[in-house]
């Protein structure tokens, strides 16, 4: 423990004398490209953390501030977070050589839109901002945009990226349909019919509504006049398409409304909800969906799942080459128990 201490120590005093000689402290370098202090703990976003969590629990906090076991925690997270920039750092460097550099005017309206919604969303001004993050020891304004920068690049250099290994992830005609005749189970659907419905409190009420349908009065009007459905007494009684063993009727409903013809009146039936009285509009018998009516589907489903292959095939053939081949040097000081004591990556 006295050993981790006087290392966390010699860190301090070589990260001190590192800034006074050269003002900037590097702690990796991926491929010739340096990694700073400046940039690690801008995107550890550490001091932050720490501010969250002393207001959620003062005695964590002293814990994992003040302590040789916290202390290695945090000097954890910060290994972790690099590990991470550095990732982010390779994405970039792969993408320049895929010819893929996200123009900087593109960056610039990114993080302009980015803070004015930040400032209007808590009603500040860009030097409310700036004031804020200097006394919560947070950094800055230039600060705060130099990390959305390096997010929006790392962003939009992604995207860029999938569209350009997914580009050929296009579905013909051909394939929809042979994933339809393949798979035709999936569009297997159930008897169903097209239906109004009127519910009332009481069974003189409903017999009274039977007695105006006789004399052919409108169902329609009925229902908007006397119903209590909450569904369908807003929209004179139009219940729309229900599929047999929906759950939507019950069961003796159900049985009732699907062995009854086009056009005829089902009810008055006691249920739960009160009197209910159906006209059955239309039906349709058991059968499939057609290729026309789940085309755009199938097609939807076949492009990301051709796009997610091609993308799995990059990340394994071709970034994580890139990766194991490229340069990468890490300086950090990490407890030699958790890292191995590894200073290369």
């Amino acid at each position: 423990m006295k050993k981790f201490l006087i290392v966390i120590m010699v860190l301090f005093a070589l990260s001190l004398f590192a800034q006074q000689a050269t003002g900037v402290v590097v702690v990796a370098e991926v491929n010739g490209r340096q990694v700073t202090q400046e940039e690690l703990d801008r995107e550890a976003n550490l001091n932050r953390l720490l501010l969250q969590l002393r207001s959620l629990d003062e005695r964590f906090y002293q814990v994992l501030t003040s302590t040789p076991e916290g202390l290695a925690l945090l000097q954890r997270y910060k290994r972790e977070v690099l590990n991470n920039l550095i990732d982010q750092i390779l994405i970039v460097q792969i993408g320049e050589k895929m010819g893929i550099v996200v123009p900087k005017e593109t960056i610039e309206k990114l993080v302009a839109d980015e803070l004015n919604k930040t400032l209007s969303q808590y009603n500040m001004t860009e030097t409310d901002l700036d004031w804020y993050l200097k006394s919560a020891n947070l950094g800055d304004l230039e600060t705060f945009k130099n990390r959305l920068r390096w997010i929006f690049t790392v962003q939009q250099t992604l995207q860029q990226i999938y569209q350009k290994v997914t580009e050929s992830s296009v579905i013909s005609d051909e394939e929809v349909k042979k994933f339809y005749e393949e798979n035709k189970e999936y569009f297997a659907v159930e008897e169903s019919a097209k239906l109004l419905r009127i519910i009332v409190e009481t069974q003189e009420q409903a017999n009274k509504v039977l007695e105006r349908i006789r004399k052919g009065e409108e169902f329609s009007q009925i229902a908007s006049e006397v119903s209590i459905d909450p569904l369908t007494k807003d929209k004179a009684g139009e219940l729309g398409w229900v599929e047999r063993y929906s759950g939507l009727l019950s069961q003796e409903v159900e049985e009732k409304v699907f062995a009854s013809p086009v056009g005829a009146i089902v009810g008055p039936m006691k249920t739960s909800g009160g009197w209910e009285i159906y006209r059955v509009l239309e039906k349709k018998p058991k059968g499939y969906q057609k290729l026309e009516e789940v085309a755009g589907d199938i097609r939807d489903y076949l492009a990301q799942s051709k796009a997610s292959e091609l993308w799995q095939k990059w990340i394994q053939e071709e970034f994580l080459k890139f990766k194991q081949s490229s340069d990468i040097k890490v300086y950090l000081l990490v407890d030699t128990q958790s890292e191995g004591g590894s200073q290369q990556k």
